[in-house]
């Protein structure tokens, strides 16, 4: 009877042991390099330094070295790929570990996942730094169905991503997209400032490009550059490598009256390559800080009075050429930045909600 009892106990162990292990297997974490998958965002994947840089490395020794180094930041970019993980996590690892005191970590340097779900891109989970540099893991979310699914990856927007990998369960599958969206096919290229750059969202998918790019489903290029949309012609070339189907200026916050004297020669480039593609010239958006400074209210209105000068001289020839009055875009009541220039999440989709219309009908006029 004792001989018996041990046979099954024995049995019952081997009978047990594979179950355990493909249970271990399958609550095992696996790392896929996101490199692997296709990214949005960006003017070129090709001759970069850095696999998610903004601008290529040819620029590198031709432009003052605070763009080539916001250039590193990689503002808009999104990895896109599927999976049926029921899991998902990421491990990544920036360059600078960049601090502010007016934008989260998770805005700066974290991550953001979002999933196509009843014919949208929905928000599933952030992916949220370590304070120390190193190697930062987080987890998206977990408990889920198991049904294979479309994803969209972004990546920080104030610092740069050296190296992503994206977590899955260890029997899930992960692959390249078959959904296609955004549309890639002639993206809209946006250039300006720290806004544009996406200054300051608490996560990267909240930046206006971003949010633009869901709501259009149409690829976006985030051409942001925290202080220095100075309307570099260098810029304006590599823009107009791009076949684009809009661009959009949105460059005021970091020009002074003078500067906005590069503005013909920098349409001039763009214009150049692209006779008809619609030109966007965004206003100053609406600073809090300009009901109580008057110093900074005569500077606005002086630089605002300039594009609309320039706006005039300029249209006359060239018909594609489109302004739009910034001082509505996040609303009056001075309730949408974090500081009174820099827009939270609230201003980021006021601004989407104004653009996108605007943004839709020109782009509808010249798909004729």
């Amino acid at each position: 009877m004792r001989t018996i009892r041990r046979l099954l106990a024995v049995g019952a162990f081997l009978w047990l042991a594979p179950l355990a292990g493909q249970t271990a297997m399958e609550d095992t974490i696996r790392y896929v390099d996101a490199v692997d998958f296709p990214r949005l965002g960006q003017v070129t994947t090709e001759g970069l330094e850095s696999p998610y840089d903004r601008l290529p490395a040819y620029l590198k020794d031709s432009i003052r070295k605070e763009l080539w180094d916001l250039g590193k930041n990689s503002a808009g970019i999104a990895v896109r790929f599927r999976t049926d993980s029921k899991k998902i996590t990421a491990r990544w690892e920036v360059l600078n570990n960049t601090w502010m005191n007016h934008m989260t970590p998770t805005g700066i340097k974290g991550l953001d996942l979002y999933a196509w779900d009843e014919g949208r891109w929905i928000f599933v989970g952030s992916g949220r730094p370590g304070y120390s540099k190193g190697t930062f893991t987080s987890t998206f979310i977990s408990n889920m169905d198991g049904q294979m699914r479309e994803y969209m990856l972004y990546l920080p927007l104030y610092d740069c991503a050296t190296k992503v990998e994206i977590g899955v369960l260890g029997r899930a599958r992960i692959e390249r997209p078959e959904l296609l969206s955004p549309v890639e096919e002639k993206p809209v290229v946006v250039y300006g400032t720290s806004i544009t750059q996406g200054g300051c969202a608490n996560r990267p998918g909240m930046a206006y490009t971003s949010i633009l790019s869901r709501r259009m489903n149409r690829e976006f290029i985030n051409l942001g550059f925290s202080g220095n949309g100075r309307l570099d012609p260098e810029i304006a070339r590599l823009m107009a490598q791009v076949d684009a189907s809009c661009y959009v200026l949105d460059n005021m916050a970091n020009c002074t009256t003078q500067m906005l004297d590069r503005l013909e020669e920098f349409v001039g480039i763009l214009r150049q390559a692209h006779p008809d593609t619609p030109i966007v010239l965004l206003g100053n958006s609406h600073y809090t800080y300009v009901r109580f400074n008057t110093v900074s209210a005569g500077e606005v209105a002086e630089k605002d009075a300039r594009l609309r000068e320039l706006f005039r001289q300029m249209s006359r020839e060239d018909k594609n050429l489109y302004y739009v009055p910034g001082e509505r875009l996040i609303g009056l009541d001075d309730e949408a930045t974090v500081d009174g220039t820099h827009f939270t999440d609230l201003g980021f989709v006021r601004m989407s909600d104004n653009l996108c219309p605007v943004l839709e009908r020109i782009l509808r006029r010249h798909a004729r």
